[in-house]
């Protein structure tokens, strides 16, 4: 009866494996009786933290190296390829262990490589096309551009190292201008490769921006502009692969893609026009192959051809032709400001409530660390509260909450906290009341220098003598606290965050808030504008800064 119920749970295992690669290939999976060259490997993928050594030691003895693994995305199993059909390959390692992790195996039919999986993955439009230079092209480029960029400082990216042919590209409008097309056409070594990369794709591209990567860099999602640029990105790696993740902005479905060195990426399409594209920051990469690789220097040539024609692509909610882009940044009086931080700010935060309260559920650690610090029975002010998360973190200290937003609110008293609505700008409670004061991530929302500056003197209005209030603001320097890049890249200070509200699968609202990013030391100077406080301390957390100050 053993036998017969684990035989039962082997086939549903199996077939449900083959229910998700014929999702991925688009035509149907079945198991073979007789050997072929392809064998699926029932829990033996990424999402079981299994790898290609995992595999190898099952195997055993030497793996031959035209035997290829393939680890399809956060699935439960992998695809193992070998050049001819091998009779006991299945019976060898079906039903082994790996790391307690039982496998199921079976063979393929043949309708199913390694390219057709790898390519069924990726992003529409997307193609990798592989050693399209030589090595010794490979190293003349990497040397080359080495060197040139030896000495240079980069003002407005402080996480990599940048070089233009061309055109400049301007990373404050993600544009280049056209009638200021720089005096240094292409490098010699890079004219001598184009006319290979020609046969691939038919494109002249005019412009080429040269990324310098070293180990633990990476860069934030982004869709190349699309006013700007034709229809095909072309991007060359140079001495290290990467794993470059590739974000479909309404599912929210990631894709790694690795870039072999010498390889050449072709963007166009669905995948150049609607998918975002970045690079993880982090010091090793895992291959489709699950092989663990290391990452080295590497340096990247994006490839693009300008044009003067408007977009007309079918994805206006990326398109900045469409005028779907993001506003404009325009404060020239109290007017002007209250209007952004209302369209931008209380507007937005009405009609995103409820999705933006799901995505945080989490209290941070150091703003819990601050309220554990104040003695028992103290009654604390949360100005900006959100959704509440911080207001329940002591049963034995009141803390109460305010907002601008009425269905934020909403979400508060539903979780049986006491709430007020108000804006920060004039707050209706008695000054001298508060033993502590906590505001997160709202300072940033005002649009001013004064605004903020009055915003922190009414915080501090509150706290009788000894209290402490903590503030916390979005920093313009984008790095964690290990030194690598964060997500985000803020070329100005003044910046519209955009946040999709998904309607469904397919479908998703657009909405851009206002930021005003802060920079280091700027908001303990805006604190030390405010009469009678003392700056405490003033720290760099999660890409965020956060200063603590108390009422002389």
């Amino acid at each position: 009866m053993a036998s017969k119920v684990n035989q039962k749970k082997q086939h549903r295992n199996i077939m449900k494996c083959l229910k998700h690669l014929a999702d991925i290939v688009g035509h149907t999976c079945t198991p073979s009786t007789l050997p072929t060259p392809v064998v699926l490997l029932g829990n033996a993928g990424h999402a079981n933290s299994i790898g290609a050594s995992d595999v190898k030691e099952l195997v055993g003895g030497a793996f031959p190296s035209s035997y290829r693994l393939y680890f399809p995305p956060n699935k439960q199993f992998s695809l193992l390829f070998t050049p001819q059909p091998v009779p006991t390959l299945v019976g060898d390692i079906n039903l082994q262990k790996i790391k307690e992790v039982t496998l199921y195996c079976c063979y393929v039919t043949e309708s199913v490589t390694m390219e057709t999986v790898a390519a069924s993955l990726r992003p529409p439009g997307l193609h990798i096309h592989p050693d399209v230079v030589t090595v010794e092209q490979e190293q003349q480029m990497f040397q080359f551009f080495l060197d040139s960029a030896a000495g240079t400082t980069q003002e407005d990216l402080k996480h990599r190292k940048t070089l233009h042919y061309g055109y400049q590209f301007n990373y404050k409008t993600n544009s280049v201008d056209l009638d200021s097309p720089l005096s240094e056409g292409f490098p010699e070594c890079v004219r001598n490769v184009m006319e290979g990369i020609r046969k691939l794709i038919n494109i002249v591209p005019d412009q080429c921006t040269v990324n310098i990567y070293q180990p633990g860099q990476g860069i934030p999602k982004h869709v190349d502009t699309h006013s700007i640029f034709t229809q095909e990105i072309l991007s060359l790696s140079l001495g290290s692969g990467v794993v470059m993740e590739f974000r479909h902005p309404i599912s929210g479905t990631v894709v790694p893609v690795h870039l072999p060195a010498r390889s050449l990426t072709v963007m166009s399409g669905e995948s150049r026009y609607l998918w975002q594209h970045g690079i993880t920051p982090r010091k090793q990469d895992v291959s489709e192959e699950g092989d663990v690789i290391s990452r080295g220097i590497r340096v990247s040539l994006t490839l693009r051809q300008c044009t003067t024609e408007p977009c007309r692509c079918v994805y206006p909610s990326q398109c900045d032709s469409q005028n779907y882009g993001k506003p404009r940044f325009s404060v020239a009086s109290e007017a002007d400001a209250a209007k952004i931080e209302g369209e931008f700010v209380s507007d937005v935060y009405e009609e995103i409530a409820d999705h933006f309260s799901h995505t945080r559920h989490s209290p941070w650690p150091g703003v819990v660390d601050f309220l554990n610090s104040l003695p028992s029975r103290s009654l604390v002010l949360d100005v900006g509260c959100g959704n509440g998360k911080y207001l329940g973190v002591r049963e034995d200290v009141l803390v109460i909450g305010n907002d601008n937003s009425a269905n934020l609110l909403s979400i508060c008293r539903e979780r049986g906290h006491e709430t007020f609505a108000c804006n920060a700008l004039s707050l209706p409670v008695r000054g001298g009341l508060c033993d502590g004061v906590i505001c997160i991530a709202m300072l940033h929302h005002l649009s001013t220098r004064d605004r903020r500056i009055r915003c922190l003197g009414n915080l501090a209005s509150l706290l009788r003598p000894g209290g402490r209030c903590l503030v916390t603001v979005w920093a313009q320097e984008q790095h964690l606290d290990d030194g690598e890049v964060g997500r985000r890249e803020f070329a100005a200070q003044d910046v519209f965050v955009d946040w999709q509200k998904k309607q469904n699968a397919a479908e998703a609202e657009l909405f851009y808030r206002y930021y005003h990013v802060f920079r280091e030391g700027e908001l303990e100077d805006l604190v030390r504008e405010v009469k009678g406080v003392e700056v405490e301390r003033v720290t760099y957390e999660k890409a965020n800064w956060c200063c603590v100050f108390r009422r002389a």
